[in-house]
């Protein structure tokens, strides 16, 4: 699952003002609040800068695309990370490679067994 705070075209704080700007043109012509949060805010953005009158909000958006293009290109697979470092992927382990269950041992008191 992907958020919108683990963008990284939204960590330059040149872009954030920019898309800050974009919102609040969107926001005077379509009465649309639309949040730094969103997953899909990249792709909000663009569709109101395509239906949009207002030519500044295409302006913002090119300038947007020029300052942060690495998101253009289709994301990679997230990797698990553990303190920083990334793990390796391992395969799931098959049925025979799995561990034998194990038996419930029986209680004893006194040294007598005693079933539940």
């Amino acid at each position: 699952m992907r958020t919108g705070l683990s963008d990284h075209w939204l960590m330059h704080r040149q872009v954030v003002s920019l898309v800050n700007q974009c919102r609040r043109l969107i926001r005077e012509e379509f009465a649309v609040a639309l949040r730094l949060s969103d997953a899909d805010l990249r792709q909000q953005l663009r569709h109101y800068a395509r239906v949009s009158q207002d030519t500044r909000i295409r302006a913002l958006l090119n300038e947007i695309d020029s300052l942060a293009p690495e998101l253009q290109a289709e994301p990679e697979a997230p990797r698990q990370m553990y303190r920083g470092q990334a793990v390796r992927s391992e395969e799931k382990p098959s049925l025979a490679m799995a561990p034998k269950p194990v038996k419930k041992s029986k209680r004893m008191y006194r040294g007598r067994p005693v079933e539940d």
